[in-house]
């Protein structure tokens, strides 16, 4: 009987998922990625922020839900929980089966899926390294000379000629149009950082079952012990949203935040 306890967190959640009440779908309150070549030319952070907070204050929620049946089932005595659990299966002798066999087959299964994830998880990240660094680099090579040519002007806050002055207010607007040249090819919806930011979703919802399968495992458990679970949610899903609306954050703010406007380059 010891061993059917963690059997449970790879045991087919059929049961649990049954019972559970249907939830929203979480992904359909990730805002959309931008497209704008400038921060300021839109409200992403702050619709991603707010996001992020409305799911947590849910996530909080419905943890205080599965907090208040865990609290029913640690109140059991230990012999309390094997008589019934017992019982559970002696009436489902299915149910029994399923868990004998996750027994068997958890140790390398459970593993094997854990490793495989992290490694396709350093895979991208490896990824989009790479693109952020080739993003800097064709940035550098559009818009460097120009910076440079600016700089070579000597302009300071006072004491420029006005010819100079006339002069670097037009490399600047060089530079404006060089960024936004560049910028649909890397920000446009098209562009490597939505690309990959799709496969990071594909990659992070792929992950989902065997990360809901350890949460609502306990479901299933609450089930077998006779504690109602018909409120218990598992959060896994919010939880795997939040951290992709946090990766998505890190790669747009990337993006500059507006047209430059500053005639003077520091010497």
């Amino acid at each position: 009987m010891r061993n059917l306890i963690p059997a449970l967190c790879v045991l087919s959640t059929s049961m649990a998922l049954a019972a559970a009440p249907a939830a929203p779908d979480p992904w359909t309150k990730v805002p959309k990625p931008p497209t704008a070549c400038y921060t300021s030319q839109d409200k992403y952070n702050e619709e991603v922020y707010a996001a992020i907070d409305a799911m947590n204050q849910e996530i909080g929620r419905v943890k205080e839900v599965n907090d208040q049946l865990k609290a029913q089932l640690d109140a059991l005595d230990p012999m309390e929980k094997q008589t019934r659990m017992q019982n559970f299966l002696m009436q489902n002798p299915q149910e029994a089966a399923k868990i004998m066999q996750a027994a068997a087959d958890q140790g390398t299964g459970v593993g094997a899926a854990i490793n495989r994830t992290s490694a396709n998880e350093q895979k991208l990240q490896d990824e989009l390294g790479e693109i952020q660094s080739s993003y800097n680099a064709a940035r550098k090579t559009v818009i460097g000379p120009l910076y440079a040519e600016l700089k070579a002007l000597g302009i300071s806050e006072s004491g420029t000629p006005e010819k100079t002055w006339n002069a670097g207010i037009a490399v600047v607007k060089r530079i404006n149009a060089g960024y936004e040249k560049l910028c649909p090819e890397w920000w446009g919806a098209a562009g490597p950082f939505n690309e990959w930011l799709k496969r990071y979703k594909d990659h992070l919802i792929q992950n989902l079952p065997s990360d809901e399968t350890l949460e609502t495992a306990k479901a299933v458990q609450f089930t077998m012990l006779g504690i109602p679970a018909d409120n218990f949610r598992s959060t896994a899903a919010m939880e795997t949203v939040i951290r992709y609306m946090n990766q998505a954050l890190k790669i747009f703010d990337h993006r500059q935040l507006r047209p430059e406007a500053n005639l003077v380059v520091a010497q």
